[in-house]
């Protein structure tokens, strides 16, 4: 197993200035040189999704902004009003086994489907990691929502996230996935979808072949429930050991106001009381939404490589045939 690709550049060739300017705008200009088509979208669901009732009477809507530079995709849609759920799957040239569900954020209204789901389904896919980009249900507008509107879409967002990961379960052979390294990530709302999917019981429904817990959970500056100890204790009392419980790998920025560090470190600190394995992260720049990091500042910038290796970490049964790609990251000049 080689963890480390390292690339070799012979400084004594002689490059002729407009081949270094050139080469200088290909490197500022990434963004769009690197587009790529991105992989169909799918539906979610075979069968009407269970808990929910699809509006016929809601068009999905869409906004497209400026993609941000160093985005893998070059693309930037916002997705509303989504009532039926779709599914994106990056499939690398070399799986290594592992497969993950990404949830974009956007507070339950939006889904930042290119910003917090392609781009970092395309870096994955470039370190041997398959991922499903997940579209899922939003919220709707409603001036007078009933008293249970939250709870019962609640239902309806996780069933999709666990649905987002039975399909990679169900597809290991064809995707040459492990069917025991599967897991679900997210960023802020999506990240609330991520620790709810790992923590909350699942329901049974009678069309369900296999399971829809992760093995593990990614969670990128979260939306933490505020009754998170609760959500904790309960599923610590139904698995009755820690160890049922999936590893969680937490980042934040500091400064983060609309998802505060604090209630990241919080339940950081009381998986570790529990004995459920975690690791996070908290950079002093990035803000909130800071995607990949990309222009964030210098350690915010290199959090999907310490990612991969908190996956390497966490690969409790040490399989030798698993490969890792990833570039070690070089500190910038201070």
């Amino acid at each position: 197993m080689t963890p480390f690709r390292v690339h070799h550049i012979n400084s004594s060739t002689h490059r002729s200035p407009t081949f270094l300017a050139l080469l200088f705008v290909t490197s500022s200009l990434g963004t769009q040189l690197r587009a790529v088509d991105l992989p169909p979208e799918l539906p979610l669901w075979e069968k009407p999704p269970p808990d929910y009732v699809i509006r016929e009477d809601v068009t999905e809507q869409v906004r497209t902004n400026k993609g941000r530079p160093g985005s893998p995709s070059g693309k930037n849609r916002v997705f509303s009003s989504v009532t039926s759920a779709t599914y994106s799957i990056h499939r690398p040239r070399n799986p290594n086994g592992v497969g993950v569900v990404i949830c974009p954020g956007g507070a339950f209204r939006d889904v930042w489907l290119d910003r917090e789901g392609h781009d970092l389904a395309i870096w994955l896919k470039d370190h041997n990691v398959t991922s499903l980009v997940l579209k899922y249900r939003t919220r709707l507008p409603n001036d007078n929502p009933p008293a249970n509107a939250w709870l019962n879409y609640q239902g309806a967002v996780q069933a999709d996230g666990r649905q987002a990961i039975r399909i990679l379960r169900k597809g290991t052979s064809d995707l040459k996935l492990d069917p025991d390294k599967i897991g679900i990530c997210g960023f802020s709302a999506g990240g609330h979808l991520a620790l709810t999917c790992s923590l909350t019981p699942e329901p049974k429904h009678p069309d369900t072949e296999v399971s829809g817990l992760p093995d593990f959970a990614g969670l990128f500056y979260p939306g933490i429930p505020d009754d998170v100890d609760e959500i904790l204790d309960g599923r610590l009392s139904l698995a009755g050991d820690a160890s049922a419980i999936c590893p969680f790998f937490i980042t934040n920025a500091s400064i983060d106001r609309l998802t505060p560090a604090d209630k990241c470190i919080a339940f950081y600190a009381n998986l570790l009381k529990a004995g459920v394995k975690a690791e996070l992260h908290v950079f002093g720049k990035g803000s909130h939404g800071f995607d990949l990091g990309t222009g964030r500042g210098a350690s915010a910038a290199i959090w999907p490589t310490s990612f991969i290796a908190w996956l390497k970490d966490t690969d409790v049964r040490d399989r030798q045939e698993i490969t890792w790609t990833f570039e070690c990251p070089i500190a910038p000049h201070l």
